[in-house]
């Protein structure tokens, strides 16, 4: 073992001094070298999640009871799993949705086949059934072997032959995704990934607006609970105070958000406020919400705060009509504060729409001196994805171009099980962007002013 480990090491450093060799007579990889060491020196858009922010598991539905004869079709559906001889249990004319292949089984023999590559040992749990004369259906989950919830849902269509036995004439079933947040995200642990992707700071921006979303279905307690997101995230970010700052978060047409952007602007590491419009259900376009919205960036400029603000709607044809409002209306409340509009005024992952960048960008390039403190980050802009196109790809760096670099932050959102860390969302931003290296590097250097 000790032999092996030392011949794979050995092999390493050979590889290391070929390369070298190889990029001293080629000035192409020497470039290239020298652009994949380029690291930002800030994460200036991340996110922890406290352990009152975990969302609680969703339960299958309650298990029922079947009639014997249909009950006695579930089990053997059940047995037969993983075995290549399904018997009589499916129609002749019967057929199978392969998920995984996303093409249809057709008859006895293509479904047995199909049958015979499943695990063994699965539990077909029923959550509903109905009946109609020869049709009938049941629904529900399936379980591996000692697990505790479903991994997939199924559905199956029956139809009674002449004899009265039941058979399958058709089956679908669908993947059940695990959730995508399913434990707290710590300081240490973005300290680990700010350590591993070699960058040396990042703001912290509490998603305590979660509490007050218009995407999910009240909850008791909401202003307790939005205070007690941002106070453990406080108390995280206190942990590591010469690697992050911190940002509270609130839905900002809340009655309690301007006393809740009072109580944070208290705290000693307190450097702004995450706002984001979407999941609050803000439409600059309701000029309830444009005042309401107003008067918060008001009161933060009052507190000489800073806002990072996720500005992309839920609107459908949101886009360019939006961000004029916003710099029309929003941008001459809060003249004194650094203003950083997240994903490129999208969403992400990816960009767009187009329109709304081009508004701001059109802004900036006019001289417009309300965009004098307007700043972007890129985050999950530039995607892990393969299939995102060279011309979306063009467009990021022509509107970044626009803006000036010097504005422009990287950031890479909440590291979990369906997201990436800041690392690999550098390197694809790094690869992927048609920047020059001197322009990549001006990105990478930018210090938000809310941390000088």
């Amino acid at each position: 073992m000790v032999f092996s480990l030392w011949r794979l090491s050995a092999g390493v450093m050979l590889f290391a001094l070929c390369a070298r060799a190889q990029s001293d007579s080629n000035p192409s990889l020497q470039r290239a070298q020298k652009r994949d060491q380029i690291v930002p020196l800030v994460a200036a858009h991340q996110h922890l999640l406290g352990p009152g922010s975990v969302p609680k598991p969703e339960h299958s539905l309650p298990e029922i009871k079947l009639p014997p004869d249909l009950e006695s079709v579930l089990r053997e559906r059940a047995r037969v799993s993983g075995l290549s001889d399904s018997s009589n249990l499916f129609d002749e004319k019967a057929i199978v949705l392969k998920s995984d292949e996303a093409t249809w089984a057709r008859g006895r023999s293509d479904i047995q086949i199909y049958t015979g590559f499943q695990d063994r040992g699965v539990v077909f749990v029923p959550n509903a059934y109905g009946v109609s004369g020869a049709i009938a259906y049941i629904a529900g989950g399936v379980r591996k072997p000692g697990a505790t919830r479903d991994d997939l849902n199924f559905l199956l269509a029956l139809r009674k032959d002449p004899k009265g036995n039941w058979h399958i004439a058709a089956e679908t079933d669908t993947t059940i995704p695990p959730p995508e947040f399913n434990k707290p995200v710590t300081a240490d642990q973005l300290v680990q990934e700010l350590d591993d992707a070699g960058i040396q700071k990042a703001v912290v921006l509490s998603i305590a607006y979660w509490f007050g979303s218009a995407l999910q279905k009240p909850v008791d307690d909401e202003y307790a609970k939005v205070r007690a997101e941002n106070d453990w995230t406080a108390e995280q970010v206190a942990r590591y105070p010469d690697r992050l700052v911190f940002f509270c978060g609130v839905n900002p047409l809340k009655d309690y958000a301007i006393a809740e952007l009072d109580r944070c602007a208290k705290m000693p590491q307190m450097k702004g406020i995450k706002l984001h419009l979407a999941n609050s259900g803000v439409d600059v376009r309701n000029p309830e919400h444009l005042e309401k919205l107003k008067t918060f960036f008001r009161a933060a400029n009052g507190h000489k705060l800073a806002i990072v603000v996720h500005v992309r709607s839920l609107r459908g044809d949101y886009g360019r009509q939006d961000a004029e409002i916003f710099i029309k209306n929003v941008l001459p409340v809060a003249p004194d504060i650094p203003i950083q509009l997240a994903h490129l005024a999208g969403a992400g992952p990816g960009y767009g729409p187009d329109e709304a960048m081009a508004a701001y960008a059109e802004a900036i390039v006019s001289g417009d001196p309300r965009t004098k403190n307007l700043y972007f980050d890129v985050t999950n802009c530039v995607t892990l994805r393969s299939d995102q196109s060279q011309g979306e790809l063009d467009l990021i760096a022509k509107r970044l171009r626009q803006v000036g670099l010097k504005r422009v932050f990287f950031g890479s959102d909440m590291s979990t099980d369906t997201n990436a860390p800041p690392g690999p969302w550098w390197i694809a931003f790094r690869r992927k962007i048609p920047l020059t290296d001197a322009e990549l590097r001006v990105i990478a250097s930018n210090v938000p002013l809310y941390m000088k």
